[in-house]
């Protein structure tokens, strides 16, 4: 039985039959009621001196079939047809931007399937388009504001007394958000190149653990400010796979750890192997995250952290999570309000 209800090909078969079965039973039933009118007033066709009673009976019960058959296909069909015409309409109304819309068909046959996947392929546009307009709304605020700044800070500058360090301080900070603006661009444009890729594009053989040595001097000067210990345990680990998308995941990832982690913190990060993967973990006893952005955190242009949002543009994230999808790897994180955050990259 549960092989006849999610097969539509099997269903509609045994309701054809069953519609020819009752058809011919009624008008079997019919034709046999006809006779037995016709005896009981003793009515008799006769042809050449032939009875032909038992003809017309057969004529009368083929129309009768035909009738009734014909009329139980008109209602079978229009009822099958219907979640049809409800697909049809809904695509209509998705094709106008529409995505208000659910088909409210109930079954285990493949047309109920189709609707169950509509239903969501719906659910799923709805989702797209509000992350577009989201999107829209964070990169119009996220260049707006730094293009307002330099826009007063440049209309200040044009006031020929304005004393020597005030014109210092003022293009230090138009060049700060020049250089924001750049940063955001560049991150926007990875992004984009990202969401379009499927596979590494260069996979060659390089040392992990040596390069993650390297982001740590690249980042020297952050960490510094802040007088952070840092922890390393990290094994002589060989890769094979895109060198430079892997130098954007240490990045972000300790770039983040040092953004979030208070002076004279420390950063615990460990690199080992075993038979099936290599594990990468980064930890920071700063901040911590909020319940409420656990489940945001790699949303573009989420910040949990309002205070310091002039301190990136929240692409990082997302940006760090696409490159360990398109690495065939996974990554993880725990974190607590207030007692640090680890992050856990698999691959």
């Amino acid at each position: 039985m549960k092989k006849i209800s999610k097969s539509i090909r099997t269903k509609f078969t045994l309701i054809f039959i069953g519609i020819l079965s009752f058809s011919c039973a009624s008008s079997l039933i019919i034709s046999l009621a006809i006779s037995r009118i016709l005896k009981l007033l003793d009515i008799n066709f006769y042809s050449h001196g032939q009875n032909i009673t038992q003809n017309v009976i057969l004529i009368i019960t083929l129309h009768i079939c035909v009738l009734i058959g014909s009329i139980t296909v008109f209602f079978v069909t229009k009822r099958i047809v219907k979640p049809i015409k409800q697909f049809s309409d809904s695509t209509k109304e998705i094709g106008k931007g529409n995505f208000d819309i659910q088909i409210d068909y109930k079954s285990h046959d493949e047309i109920g399937v189709l609707a169950d996947n509509f239903n969501k392929m719906v659910q799923e546009l709805k989702s797209m388009e509000y992350l577009r307009k989201d999107f829209m709304s964070s990169v119009s605020h996220e260049f707006k504001t730094p293009i307002a700044s330099i826009q007063g800070f440049v209309e200040i500058l044009k006031d020929k007394n304005l004393p020597k360090e005030s014109f210092d301080e003022y293009t230090d900070i138009i060049i700060e958000e020049t250089k924001r603006l750049n940063n955001l661009c560049s991150n926007m444009l990875r992004l984009s190149r990202l969401d379009n890729q499927i596979i590494q594009n260069e996979a060659k053989v390089f040392s992990l653990d040596e390069q993650i040595r390297k982001t740590l001097l690249l980042l020297e000067e952050q960490w510094s400010k802040k007088n952070l210990d840092l922890n390393l345990n990290l094994e002589k680990v060989t890769y094979s796979g895109d060198e430079e998308l892997m130098q954007q995941v240490w990045v972000n990832l300790i770039g983040n750890a040092i953004k979030f982690s208070n002076d004279q913190g420390c950063i615990d990060i460990s690199l080992k192997k075993d038979k099936q993967n290599i594990i990468i973990t980064i930890k920071d006893n700063g901040i911590g995250i909020s319940e409420e952005s656990k489940s945001r955190i790699y949303e573009k242009f989420y910040q949990g952290d309002a205070s310091r949002a002039s301190e990136g543009n929240g692409l990082g994230l997302a940006i760090v999570k696409r490159i360990i999808e398109i690495c065939n790897g996974d990554i993880t994180f725990e974190s607590k309000a207030g007692d640090g955050t680890v992050f856990k990259v698999t691959l």
